[in-house]
């Protein structure tokens, strides 16, 4: 019995050896000729005469020129390029003129001919873009295009102290929040290739065109490494989509071609709706205000105002006092007004407030109030967000009473005080009475105040979450106080049962 174990281990170490012998020999044939071996489940080989002095391709952002300092993105950062005609700059630049800087902002207006008028100090410095009527028919949108270009090429060109980081493209009837937006690009790495902007709110309008275009009026941003890789490309680009329709759509297709995607922001708005816009921004996003355009073809954004100018500078009254803060909502209940009522507060910071004489719930009131239609058909959807009904006028217990911003009561360092007033527009109230409790303790309020720290920017860099409140009702009831906050931890905007 132990000879036969014995044997048996022998066997074993010979087998052993004789299993690492062939390994090595293997791998010692494929070091050797694995130049002249050709598995059959390989697919062959590059001719080593091409293979072998092919260059090693490695991703470089070395058009991207080398920032001054470690400074986050400042406005002093952005280069706007502004498509606009000399024709229509005149009904249109007031529009530019609410929120361009002067000595501040960079940037052009870039027109199709000279003006015929003297050019107003107030606006921004303009430029005459290259002739593109080779293009055909539509060589406007072309033009309009090809402004990436030649801003790319002023920037180039200029003495590295005027460093830019960001190309923002717009309409003359663009709206922007600049100070919103430089916090928006903030988060982005300047030195690699970015296309930031947001499609449609219409969805007729990105089938049309493209889910994955920014819609020029909106506005997008194109990072400096990205305008140079389009540079190269943009000549040969609009010969082959002259018969595109829109600027916007030349510039997306010019940018898949280098592999460049749409970043989305919702903040900007092309505002592809009809009607009546209140829906919309009454129910921003969780996310900074950038943009909005097609404001001509809305109602006034401020039924308390006359004009849409008007409406928008009650808009940036508050803006200009905490930018972060515009139009964010926050939710909170009052029940202090009887047994079984309970009324439904949404605040939209520096616009407007809504009070419901009944519970909604928080995942309700984030929705918009349709006011609007599609931009193409005047139909009711869809868009690209949820909406619902505003309600029969007829049934009061189902719409808001709305308020729209008066004044800017109070400007502290660290804290504002806002006003707000019962809209104007009997169109925007309940008609009927209600039966329920909460609604005669509503109908009585008249003015609603609203307590609100400042905003930190910073915040937009952190995971969003929509800030909280209470409220409080003074003597009488004709005035309901509203205090914003940071919500603390475990807080939640649960309705009272």
């Amino acid at each position: 019995m132990p000879k036969t174990i014995e044997m048996r281990r022998r066997c074993t170490s010979a087998a052993v050896c004789a299993l690492m012998l062939a390994t090595c020999t293997l791998l010692a044939y494929f070091a050797f000729f694995s130049d002249q071996l050709q598995l059959p489940w390989a697919p062959p080989w590059p001719n080593p005469s091409i293979h072998d002095h092919m260059p090693i391709l490695i991703p470089t952002t070395a058009q991207a020129p080398a920032s001054l300092s470690p400074l986050p993105t400042n406005l002093s950062h952005l280069l706007f390029a502004l498509g606009g005609s000399a024709q229509t700059w005149d009904q249109r630049r007031s529009y530019t003129q609410l929120w361009w800087h002067l000595n501040q902002t960079r940037g052009h207006v870039w027109l199709d001919q000279q003006p015929s008028s003297p050019w107003p100090h107030t606006c921004p410095p303009y430029r005459i873009s290259r002739d593109t009527s080779r293009y055909g028919n539509r060589a406007a949108a072309s033009r309009i295009a090809n402004i990436v270009v030649e801003a790319y090429e002023l920037a180039s060109s200029s003495p590295p102290k005027d460093e830019v980081r960001w190309f923002v493209m717009g309409d003359d009837d663009t709206v922007f929040f600049q100070e919103n937006l430089v916090g928006v690009l903030q988060k982005y790495d300047h030195t690699q290739m970015y296309y930031v902007g947001m499609p449609s709110e219409s969805v007729e309008q990105d089938v049309m065109h493209s889910y994955g275009m920014a819609f020029g009026g909106g506005g997008f941003a194109i990072s400096y490494p990205a305008a140079a890789e389009l540079a190269g490309i943009m000549d040969g680009c609009l010969d082959r989509y002259a018969n595109f329709y829109g600027s916007d759509q030349r510039v997306q297709a010019c940018l898949a071609e280098l592999g460049i995607p749409l970043t989305r922001e919702p903040g900007f708005h092309q505002v592809d709706v009809r009607g009546d816009v209140y829906g919309m921004l009454a129910a921003h996003p969780v996310a900074p205000l950038v943009s909005l355009h097609h404001l001509d073809y809305v109602m006034p954004i401020s039924s308390n105002r006359h004009t849409q100018l008007e409406g928008l500078q009650s808009l940036f009254s508050a803006y200009e006092v905490d930018p972060a803060r515009i139009l964010q909502q926050a939710f909170c209940y009052d029940a202090g007004s009887g047994a079984g009522s309970v009324l439904s507060v949404s605040v939209s910071w520096g616009y407007t407030v809504q009070v419901y004489p009944q519970m909604v719930a928080p995942h309700e009131l984030e929705i918009p109030l349709q006011t609007f239609m599609t931009w193409r058909s005047s139909s009711s959807g869809p868009f690209i967000f949820n909406t619902r009904p505003l309600g029969d006028p007829d049934n009061p217990c189902v719409r808001p009473f709305i308020f729209f911003l008066d004044r800017v009561l109070q400007n502290e360092t660290e804290a504002t005080v806002t006003q707000y007033s019962r809209s104007r527009n009997e169109d925007d109230q309940p008609k009927a009475k209600c039966g329920k409790k909460g609604f005669s303790v509503a109908s009585r309020i008249d003015k609603v105040r609203v307590f609100t720290p400042k905003m930190d920017p910073l915040l937009w860099k952190q995971a969003p979450r929509r800030h909280c409140c209470m409220t409080r009702r003074t003597k009488w009831g004709r005035m309901l106080e509203v205090r914003i906050k940071y919500c603390s931890p475990g807080e939640s905007t649960t309705p009272p049962i």
